[in-house]
Order: structure tokens, then sequence, then C-alpha cells
């Protein structure tokens, strides 16, 4: 057997004392010794296990080559990165420059500026009707436009805010359904659109701000920024530098429009300052911006029945909804309006 063993275990492996080692496969030594695979294999094994040192040359292979994609391979090139990186840089440092030179002109005034916010297509308390009648209103009277600050999907979509749905009746597709009939009335006289958190709801989802994708399909010629915009209005010679965000930093418990103020006095970069947010109603107030009339404009909610606030032990808001500025270049005043129709009033008695 030990005769037998060497010889199937040199013909396997090959003769450790020759020049070339030639190796077979155990098909072919089970053919040349006339005998079972298995049986051949286990006594070709035993005897390799028991002369180990004459095979170990052969038990160490050199290693010849390795062709494959490498793991730097996998990463991205640095010079193709670093280029691209300084072009996205340039895109975004001139893209910031134009925000800080955006404006608004008007060849003459009086002008108003109606801000709506808040609006929550889809939560089934919100007054649609008052909603769609002031977005008439808004297009048909003379001299009357609008900005859109925040919020005006519900779009609870992310996270436990989705579980907030389950009282509802109304889809995600029917609150955007509902926002693109709204916007496609007031699209006329759309000067601006910022961002609100529920609007960026989609975006923290998906990477996706579809509230600007709906912007751009409504009208393309709207200034837009998810979240702050710095603008001029002109209205003849008197140019008007105003602000708008959904939510501003800071706040008070006796003056609605304290965070408006409380930047307009530290930043004093504009005068006019349109807030949102907060749902406690629709406000305008005079302020003192370092020496200039200014005027803070805080909008009120089309969210008239609101569980959450009433759960929370919110005070009840006012019941303004859209607020307006009124621009008159002539006595370069500033004149505040809580109620929509009021201003529209005022408008049409001015271009009757």
């Amino acid at each position: 057997m030990s005769d037998t063993g060497r010889e199937a275990a040199y013909y396997k492996w090959g003769d450790p004392s020759a020049d070339q080692r030639i190796e077979h496969s155990w098909n072919e030594v089970a053919e040349y010794f006339n005998s079972k695979r298995e049986t051949i294999r286990s006594t070709a094994r035993k005897y390799r296990a028991l002369h180990a040192g004459e095979f170990t040359e052969q038990d160490a292979p050199h290693l010849l080559s390795i062709d494959g994609v490498t793991a730097e391979e996998h990463l991205p090139d640095e010079e193709d990165v670093y280029r691209r990186a300084c072009a996205e840089y340039e895109q975004t440092r001139k893209l910031y420059d134009r925000k800080a030179h955006q404006h608004i002109d008007f060849d003459s005034g009086p002008v108003a500026i109606v801000e709506v916010a808040d609006l929550h297509a889809g939560d089934i308390g919100v007054d649609y009707e008052r909603a769609f009648a002031e977005a008439e209103l808004i297009r048909d009277t003379p001299g009357m436009y609008v900005i859109t600050v925040g919020d005006m999907v519900n779009n609870f979509i992310i996270g436990t805010l989705s579980q907030a749905r389950s009282g509802t009746r109304l889809s995600i597709p029917d609150e955007w359904a509902l926002l693109r009939r709204y916007l496609k009335i007031i699209a006329p006289k759309w000067l601006l659109a910022v961002g609100g958190n529920h609007d960026q709801w989609t975006t923290m989802l998906t990477g996706v701000d579809y509230f600007a994708d709906l912007v751009g399909q409504i009208k393309s010629r709207v200034i837009y920024d998810s979240d702050d915009v710095l603008f001029t209005v002109n209205v003849g010679d008197w140019a008007i530098p105003c602000r708008a965000r959904h939510k501003w930093r800071g706040n008070s418990i006796y003056n609605v429009t304290h965070a408006i103020e409380r930047a307009a006095k530290f930043d004093q970069d504009f005068i006019i300052g349109f807030g949102a947010h907060t749902h406690t109603g629709g406000y305008t107030r005079d302020m003192n911006v370092g020496g200039s009339d200014g005027i803070a404009v805080q909008a009120g909610t089309y969210k008239r029945i609101d569980g959450y606030a009433r759960r929370i032990g919110f005070a009840r808001p006012n019941p303004s909804t859209a607020v307006s500025v009124v621009i008159d270049a002539e006595f370069h005043s500033l004149t505040g309006f809580n109620n929509l129709q009021a201003c529209a009033n005022y408008m049409n008695y001015v271009y009757e």
C-alpha cells in the first residue's frame, strides 16, 4: 500500500525529484492505477500526509499575477473631483451674488404687496372658500401683487408626522392639486415665493425640492428661495429694501412681529419684513429701522380649525389671513392693511 500510495501521490502532485513536475487530475490518477477514484485519492493523501516534506515546494505556490478591479479604482479621481468642486463653488458663488441683487420694479405706484402664507393645502381645517376667493381678489385688483411665504401645503410625509395624517380625508396628491389650482389663480400677480418647513419636508425625504419645481411650472419668472429672500422693490424712483422668510428667529408673547423687528434692528438690510409660521393671525406693524420708517408684515393662516393648536393650548389667532402693505412712492409712505378687502377697496379707489 505504501508503494501504491507513493506512486499515486507522485503521479497526482508530481515527482519532487523531477526538474519539472507534471500534475494529474484525480480522474487521470484513478484511470492510471485502474482503481476507484475515492480509493486511490485516499491512498495518495495518506502518503502525502506522512511524507509532507517531500511536497513542501509544491505546497507553497508563487503568485504570478492578479488581474481585476482594485479598491483604488472604486474611488473618485481626485483631480476630477477637485475640478468639479471648484466649478460647483463658482456656480454657487454666482447664484448667491445674484441673490444679493434681486429686485422687483414698478414704473409707478401706489403698489400693494400682499403676503400669503400658511395655506396648508390638504388640511381639513382650512377655509378653502376664503383662500380661493382672496386669491381671485388679488388677481382682479389693480395695482395689487402677491408673495407667498411658506407652508402652502400640509405635506405630513416624514417620521411621526405621517401618523398625523390618519385623521385626514385628503391625500398627498390632493394637497398638491389644491395648491396648483391656487397658484394658477394668483400667477398673473405672483412676484416671489419662499419655502416653509412643511414645503421642505419633501426635500428632506427625497432630496428633491418639489415646491420649487411646482413654482417653476406655474410661473418661471418668480423669485424663489427655500429659506430667505432679500430683494428690493423699486416703485418709480423709490427703492425699498425688503426681506421675506417663513420663520424668523426670536419671539415675544407681547409682540407678534418681534422677530422681524429684531432682525431689522440688528441686520438693517430691509425696511419691509415679511414673516409667517406662528399662526397667531395677520398683522402689520410700523417700526423704526435705523431712522427710516419700516413695517413688519406677519401673515395669518387659512387653517381656521386647528386641533394641534387646541391640544397644545395656543392662543386663538385674529381673523386676518392675507395681509398687505401699500407702497406710495409719491409720499414715500408704507401703509399696512390687516384686512385684504379694505386694501382692495383702497386700490380700486386709486385706480378707478
